[in-house]
């Protein structure tokens, strides 16, 4: 593969990349349905109405962590659109959907109660994946997003979307699992399958894992290394009991097994790899990227960190 023409993912992939604790933060994502072409800025390029445009980045502005997409389907323009408000937090996180015929409508929406409120009228249980198919933004996603997820849409995955840049533009085809809010990378059409059976089933798969929105990136981090020590791979067998900065780029970190009576805790650091490597497709020049490495593991029944 010649330098003037490359694959950001494939060159990941040679690499043998990890990608824990690299997934996008964000506690809540708008979901909002635009089915015309997608530029590179595909907000701000889109065809809605300024007004709206203005009252959703408002809410951004407003709402801590919080994240807007535009998701699509290969369907026949419908008369109504889905606008969902994603609380991805670590326990009881929820979908509040909503329709709409005309993106003015969504100006009569309160979307920071929306992300509050559990039993809002509209929640619901419903999960939703997302798969970055941005091709105007990186080629990766054109080129593995978009045919995983035609290959799940052809196999009657209903809720299923097309969705614009999530980060990590090296890690395509980028799966993200709502409303967890869970980020797996370099998936292919049987990861993608194993991934959404087993998020059905309430567990994770831990070797395509890039980690839980809700978390920071070092949190993401120490769940992987928990989970990859310990064995457990269902979402609520562990819970972030706490953490704290312990140096400039070191971490300690607390999760607890309720069920097991247990606590695991990590210290884990973070480095410059040795490495450089071109992080999108639109590179010119190699870059290092920060991995996060296990310094510390232990098993306890209690834990001195202060709670999250």
């Amino acid at each position: 593969m010649s330098q003037s023409f490359f694959y950001c993912s494939e060159l990941s992939r040679q690499r043998g990349e990890p990608k824990y604790g690299t997934a996008s933060v964000g506690e809540v994502w708008l979901l909002l349905e635009y089915p015309l072409w997608w530029s590179r800025d595909a907000f701000a390029d889109s065809a809605i109405p300024t007004e709206v445009k203005e009252y959703l980045t408002h809410a951004l502005a407003a709402i801590p962590r919080s994240r807007l997409l535009l998701i699509k389907q290969d369907r026949p323009r419908r008369p109504r659109l889905k606008f969902y408000v994603v609380r991805a937090r670590e326990r009881e996180p929820f979908v509040a959907e909503f329709t709409f015929t005309a993106y003015e409508e969504l100006l009569r929406i309160d979307i920071a109660a929306a992300a509050r409120a559990r039993d809002h009228e509209a929640t619901t249980p419903a999960p939703l994946h997302l798969i970055c198919t941005h091709g105007r933004r990186d080629k990766c996603c054109a080129k593995f997003g978009y045919p995983l997820y035609k290959a799940l849409r052809a196999a009657g995955a209903a809720n299923v979307w097309q969705s614009s840049h999530v980060g990590g533009d090296r890690f395509a085809a980028n799966l993200i699992c709502f409303p967890h809010g869970l980020f797996y990378a370099h998936v292919t059409e049987a990861d993608a399958r194993t991934i959404i059976n087993a998020y059905d089933e309430r567990r994770l798969v831990l070797g395509k894992y890039r980690g839980r929105a809700c978390y920071a990136h070092a949190v993401q981090a120490a769940e992987y290394f928990v989970r990859a020590e310990s064995g457990l791979d269902r979402l609520d067998d562990v819970r972030l009991a706490g953490r704290e900065r312990v140096g400039p780029h070191s971490w300690r970190v607390a999760f607890a097994a309720p069920g097991l009576g247990r606590v695991y805790e990590t210290v884990v650091s973070s480095r410059i790899a040795a490495f450089h490597q071109l992080l999108t497709c639109a590179a010119t020049e190699e870059k290092s990227v920060e991995q996060f490495t296990l310094d510390d593991y232990r098993v306890t029944s209690d834990h001195t960190l202060a709670p999250v």
